[in-house]
């Protein structure tokens, strides 16, 4: 059995899913880790990792053309990518823009159009649906899942 985990990194941690399938859900979760440090995300992911046992791994690309990616963020996504590589986990990567590109062909662009596009699929997330970002708000924090879960469901829909 074929079991993806998709991980995306933000500001405040990761965002995780694991996923059999393009429809089924296995687990998801948001990691935070106050004060923020790479090693301490690192460590969690290992846990994640350890926990499930992924067979594929799903990375965020940060070097997309619309990408807004911090330093330490980069430096963390290939923090995971050689740890998993260690692991013998093989690892893919998709950019924002790869993933806006699939969701654009159901008529979603932003993020939250995405994740309420998820909702319909993932009945599950129901109680994880995050609010709509006004300019001034900073993202909901259960957006880091739905960051994740668009990886996976691109994954899927790029390679089924």
């Amino acid at each position: 059995m074929k079991i993806i985990c998709a991980i995306y990194p933000n500001a405040n941690g990761f965002g995780y899913v694991y996923m059999e399938s393009a429809r089924k859900l296995i687990d998801f979760g948001i990691v935070q880790i106050n004060p923020i440090s790479n090693r301490k995300v690192l460590e969690r992911i290992k846990k994640c990792f350890d926990y499930f046992r992924p067979t594929l791994v799903i990375a965020l690309d940060p070097d997309g053309k619309s990408s807004r990616v911090g330093r330490r963020t980069r430096k963390l996504i290939n923090k995971i990518i050689k740890y998993a590589e260690s692991e013998k986990l093989p690892v893919d990567q998709f950019t924002r823009d790869q993933i806006r590109d699939v969701f654009e062909s159901f008529g979603k662009l932003r993020k939250y159009k995405i994740a309420k596009f998820l909702l319909t699929e993932f009945t599950e997330l129901e109680p994880k649906r995050p609010r709509e970002r006004k300019l001034w708000m900073s993202e909901d924090r259960n957006m880091a899942i739905f960051d994740a879960l668009s990886l996976g469901v691109t994954w899927f829909y790029l390679n089924d």
